[in-house]
């Protein structure tokens, strides 16, 4: 398989034109997906039914991630950059709402909290926003995966395939670093 950086350019000469062998962008691997409103408690991970979003113009390219449980199983190995937009709306005033990403290096039988991103409520029936990227370095899709969850309560999670509607976004960046 072709690497997205590139190792050696080799040029060739055509008629004095300098030609070089493109390797960019064969590998690179991208995916949206949404799924319809979510009313979730404190901790809930969220796993209801994420589908691909294909519609306006959305690059999707190769197989896919896949997911079970809200554990999601990426397709291949590489440096990914996994980012949630998620939308929200909280019907509690004077708290905190938002998501957690966790890792998990044994197939998704215990997680790590690797980071929060937290929108403060201070009234009640409020809208938010929070955007959470985080770029992962996957050398073995057996036994890492990740998944997100609720932190706070009364927290109802917007879906949807507009433009306001929550997504997670995957992108493959470059071949793994090691193994």
């Amino acid at each position: 398989m072709s690497k997205l950086f590139v190792d050696s350019i080799e040029p060739k000469t055509t008629g004095g034109v300098v030609n070089v062998d493109n390797k960019i962008n064969d590998v690179i691997e991208t995916f949206y997906y949404h799924s319809g409103d979510i009313a979730e408690g404190n901790g809930a991970v969220l796993d209801s039914n994420w589908t691909r979003l294909t519609s306006n113009g959305t690059a999707n390219k190769n197989g896919g991630m896949s997911a079970s449980s809200g554990i999601w199983t990426f397709p291949s190995t590489g440096i990914w950059l996994c980012t949630i937009n998620m939308y929200i709306y909280m019907s509690s005033a004077a708290v905190a709402g938002g998501v957690v990403l966790r890792y998990s290096s044994d197939g998704g039988s215990s997680h790590t909290d690797v980071q929060r991103m937290l929108q403060s409520f201070y009234a009640g029936n409020a809208h938010a926003n929070i955007c959470l990227p985080w770029t992962f370095n996957i050398t073995n899709t057996s036994t890492q995966k990740i998944s997100y969850k609720i932190h706070g309560s009364n927290i109802t999670v917007g879906g949807g395939s507009s433009e306001g509607g929550s997504k997670l976004q995957f992108i493959k960046l470059c071949p793994s670093i090691g193994g």
